[in-house]
């Protein structure tokens, strides 16, 4: 009988692990300390971003930005992202020295970089540290070039994004 109180907790533990993290309540008043390559998440400059590729704010690594994004019917996104819904856009991430790179965003969005009208595969992905309002981290492996940020199936009419060099 002694596992029953056991068995509870963990019952109990389940729900607010399959919690949406950015509206976790175990979040409310906690303060973490964001990673130090992510540190410029907390300077979102807002911008607006694009309906095609070439459109929209131009960033670059350790640039953090709340880019205003676009009802979906109005994006001309090729090639077409693997996940369409309510809002996307484009935005140019200028990459100067080869390297891995982590795009970070603080809503649920389909992430992809395009160059030369290809899609760039990612290395790695993930969720954010839990409590610092970054939602998805994707990796990307890339040479220096002009590349599309393509962010799409926002639910959310803004997303905050940052893109850092982690290698």
């Amino acid at each position: 009988m002694r596992f029953v109180p056991a068995l509870a907790l963990l019952l109990a533990a389940a729900p607010a692990q399959a919690q949406d993290p950015a509206n976790d309540p175990s979040c409310a008043n906690v303060r973490v300390a964001i990673p130090v390559e992510l540190t410029g998440w907390s300077q979102q400059a807002p911008v607006a971003a694009g309906t095609e590729a070439g459109g929209g704010a131009t960033i670059r690594p350790g640039q953090a930005v709340l880019a205003s994004l676009h009802p979906a019917q109005h994006l001309k996104l090729t090639p077409a992202p693997e996940k369409v819904g309510p809002n996307g856009g484009t935005l140019t991430l200028v990459v100067t020295e080869a390297g891995t790179y982590r795009v970070a965003v603080g809503q649920r969005a389909w992430v992809d970089l395009i160059r030369d009208g290809k899609v760039t595969s990612s290395s790695a992905h993930g969720h954010g540290p839990k409590c610092t309002g970054i939602r998805k981290m994707v990796d990307f492996v890339l040479s220096p070039g002009n590349y599309t940020l393509q962010l799409s199936g926002s639910e959310a009419e803004s997303v905050a994004v940052l893109a850092v060099k982690i290698a």
